[in-house]
C-alpha cells in the first residue's frame, strides 16, 4: 500500500512526489525561516506551505477512501466467486422453469436498449385519431444468470411507439431501478430471486449466507432503496406513467417530445407513512380521478389496503388483520363502493428454504377466498369473507356494481392448475369467468366464458368500473399468445358458456401479447363501446421481425387496419397502456 499510496499522492499533487511527503513537508529551508517574524515576512511561502499541508490533508482523506474502494472491490470479487461456485458446485440440476437457457430462448431472449428510430407502416394505414404513445412493459434482464433465473427476474424494459401527425417512432430502455443501477455498475447480476435462487438445500443456505452478508458490508441497501425490477406493468394516474412491480414501489417515467423515455425515479406517492412496496396492478376511478392500491406484507398485516388521491398524494393505510396468512395477491378488483382482494392458494413458508426450495408455494390444502370491503373504509371493521372454492384470480379484467350496489360483478382469469404456477406459464389453463357476489346473500355464483385458454383481458377505459358489454383477450399458446378475442357479455344464454363473438390468429410462428383498447372518439359519450382499435405487438419468428399491429375492434374478424415494421424484435412481455397526445403535451 506505501506504493500505491505515494503513486496516488504524486498524480493528484505534483508537489507531493515519494520524497516530499516523507521529507520536505516537515522541513523548512534554513536560509527563509528563520524565526515566526521572518517566516511572516514571506506571505507567498506561507501561503504555499498552508495549501501545500492542506492538500496533503486531503489527499490523506482521498487515501482512506481508495483503502475502503479496495477492500470493497475486494469484498465483491469474493462474493462473486462464491456466486461462481454456487451456480457450479451446490444447485441442483436446472428444471426448465429456472433455466435460463430454456426460459430466454426465442422472443423471450433479451435485447439492448434502442434510442427513438423512424419507423415505416409496413400495411395499410394508421387511423388519424391514433396520435400518443404505446408503452409496454416486460422483463428483460441486463445479465443472464450463470445459475437459476425465473421469467419474472428480468429488469423492466419499457418499449414504445410514438405516434404524432402520421410520423411513427420506436424505442427501448430499462427502467432505471435501484437493482438495475447496481447491477449495472458491478457488471453482473448480485440480487437474489425469491423464484429461482432456492435450489436445493446447499446452494439456498449458501444464497441466504451470501445475500446477508452483502447488506452487512453495505454492498447493497434493501431496506432504503428496494430490489424490484419494475418489469410488469405500466399505469398512468395522479399526473405521472408508472412502471411496476408488486415487490417495489413503482419509478416515475416520462415521455420526451423525440419518443425516448427517461427514469424520473421512485416514487412513493409524497407519503407521510413509510412504505416499501405496492401492487402493479392499482385500479383508477376515471371519474373521480383517484387510484387504489395495496401492498403484501411477510408479518402481520399480511394485506394493506390504500387510497391515492387525485393530486397523487397516498392517503391513509387500511390494515387487514382478517388475512390470517401471507397469501401471493398479483391482482384486485374494485367498483364504485367496494374493493374485493382474492386470498388464493399461493402462500409464503420461509422454512421451505431449509428443504432447498422457494419460499413462495402453492397449498393446494387451502380454500381460496375473497375479501370485500368498502373502498372508504378508515379500518377493516367492515370487510367480510367469502370462500371460493377452485377460483385462484389471476387478473382482473372489470368489476363493477348492479342492482343498487346489491350485486358485485367481476370478470377474471382463473389458474385452474394452480400447481404449475411458479412453472412453465403453458400450463397455468388459465380460463376467463364472470364472478357474481351477492353482498346482502354473501353468496357467489361463476360462469365460464369459453372453453380457450385466456388471459390479458381487457376493456375499453371509459368503461373501467361499470357495466360493460365487450372483453377482448389474448389467447394463451406454447410460449406464445396465438391471437385474440372479443368476448359478448350480454349473450348470457348462449349455450356452452363460450360468448366469443369475434377472434384473430396471428398465424403460424407468430406471437402476440396483451391488446390494448383505445377509443376511436374518446371524448365522445355516445360513441359505441367496441368502437376503436385494439393495439399490440406481434413477433414473426420466421421472418426474426416484430410489427406493432392496429386492429379494429368493431369488425367480426378484429381486422388489421395497420402493422407498423419495427427497427428490431420485440420479446415478449407482459402489460402496457395508450397515452394519448393531449395528455403526452401536458405532462
Amino acid at each position: 500500500m506505501e506504493v500505491a499510496s505515494s503513486t496516488f499522492l504524486s498524480k493528484h499533487h505534483p508537489l507531493l512526489s515519494v520524497s516530499s511527503v516523507r521529507i520536505n513537508h516537515v522541513r523548512r529551508p534554513r536560509s527563509i525561516i528563520t524565526s515566526d517574524s521572518s517566516f511572516n515576512t514571506f506571505e507567498p511561502i506561507k501561503k504555499l506551505v498552508k495549501s501545500t499541508t492542506q492538500t496533503l490533508k486531503n489527499n490523506l482523506k482521498s487515501l482512506k477512501h481508495v483503502e475502503e474502494t479496495n477492500k470493497q472491490s475486494l469484498l465483491q470479487t469474493i462474493f462473486k466467486s462464491l456466486d461462481d461456485s454456487i451456480c457450479a458446485f451446490m444447485d441442483s440440476p436446472l428444471r426448465p422453469s429456472i433455466d435460463p437457457k430454456h426460459v430466454l430462448s426465442g422472443n423471450f431472449a433479451p435485447v439492448g436498449e434502442l434510442p427513438p428510430t423512424a419507423c415505416d407502416v409496413a400495411e395499410g394505414s394508421l387511423p388519424t385519431s391514433l396520435d400518443g404513445a404505446y408503452i409496454r412493459n416486460g422483463p428483460n434482464p441486463q445479465f443472464i444468470r450463470k445459475g437459476p433465473y425465473h421469467l419474472f427476474d428480468g429488469d423492466g424494459m419499457l418499449h414504445v411507439v410514438k405516434i404524432s401527425k402520421g410520423k411513427v417512432t420506436y424505442c427501448s430502455r430499462f427502467v432505471k431501478t435501484y437493482k438495475y443501477i447496481l447491477e449495472n455498475k458491478m457488471g453482473y447480476p448480485i440480487l437474489p430471486s425469491p423464484f429461482a435462487s432456492f435450489n436445493g438445500v446447499a446452494a439456498s443456505i449458501a444464497r441466504l449466507i451470501i445475500t446477508f452478508a452483502r447488506v452487512v458490508t453495505g454492498e447493497f441497501n434493501p431496506l432504503k432503496h428496494g430490489l424490484g425490477p419494475a418489469n410488469t406493468s405500466v399505469a398512468q394516474f395522479g399526473g405521472n406513467i408508472l412502471a411496476l412491480a408488486e415487490c417495489d414501489l413503482p419509478y416515475a417515467v416520462k415521455l420526451t417530445p423525440d419518443g425516448d423515455i427517461i427514469t424520473l425515479g421512485r416514487h412513493d406517492f409524497r407519503s407521510c407513512e413509510p412504505f416499501s412496496t405496492m401492487t402493479a396492478h392499482p385500479k383508477v376511478d376515471w371519474d373521480t380521478g383517484e387510484a387504489f392500491a395495496y401492498r403484501h406484507g411477510v408479518v402481520r398485516p399480511f394485506l394493506t389496503f390504500f387510497r391515492i388521491n387525485s393530486d397523487g398524494r397516498k392517503q391513509k393505510d387500511v390494515k387487514i388483520f382478517s388475512m390470517d396468512r401471507f397469501s401471493a395477491i398479483h391482482d384486485f378488483a374494485v367498483t364504485k363502493n367496494y374493493a374485493i382482494f382474492p386470498n388464493t392458494q399461493t402462500v409464503l413458508n420461509p422454512l421451505w428454504i431449509l428443504r432447498g426450495r422457494s419460499p413462495l408455494g402453492i397449498d393446494l390444502s387451502k380454500v381460496p377466498r375473497f375479501g370485500i370491503i368498502p373502498r372508504s373504509a378508515e379500518d377493516e371493521s367492515e370487510m367480510w369473507w367469502i370462500d371460493a372454492p377452485g377460483l385462484n384470480m389471476l387478473h382482473c379484467v372489470n368489476s363493477w356494481e348492479e342492482e343498487g350496489g346489491e350485486r358485485i360483478v367481476i370478470v377474471a382469469s382463473n389458474i385452474v392448475s394452480i400447481e404449475q404456477v411458479f412453472e412453465n406459464i403453458d400450463l397455468w389453463q388459465l380460463r376467463l369467468e364472470k364472478i357474481v357476489i351477492d353482498v346482502k346473500a354473501r353468496t357467489m355464483e361463476r360462469y365460464p366464458l369459453s372453453d380457450k385458454v385466456l388471459d390479458l383481458g381487457v376493456v375499453n377505459p371509459a368503461y373501467a368500473m361499470k357495466k360493460n358489454r365487450y372483453v377482448y383477450a389474448a389467447v394463451v399458446g406454447v410460449k406464445a399468445v396465438v391471437g385474440v378475442v372479443k368476448l359478448d357479455l350480454s349473450l348470457t344464454t348462449k349455450e356452452g358458456g363460450n360468448f366469443t363473438v369475434a377472434s384473430r390468429l396471428y398465424g403460424p410462428g407468430c406471437g402476440g401479447g396483451e391488446p390494448v383498447f383505445v377509443p376511436r372518439e374518446p371524448s365522445n359519450p355516445a360513441a359505441e363501446e367496441d368502437d376503436g382499435y385494439l393495439l399490440t405487438f406481434v413477433y414473426d419468428e420466421n421472418a426474426d421481425e416484430s410489427k406493432f399491429v392496429v386492429m379494429d375492434a368493431k369488425s367480426p374478424s378484429l381486422d388489421i387496419i395497420a402493422a407498423v415494421k419495427l427497427p428490431r424484435r420485440v420479446p415478449t412481455g407482459f402489460h402496457g397502456l395508450f397515452v394519448s397526445g393531449g395528455e403526452l403535451e401536458t405532462r
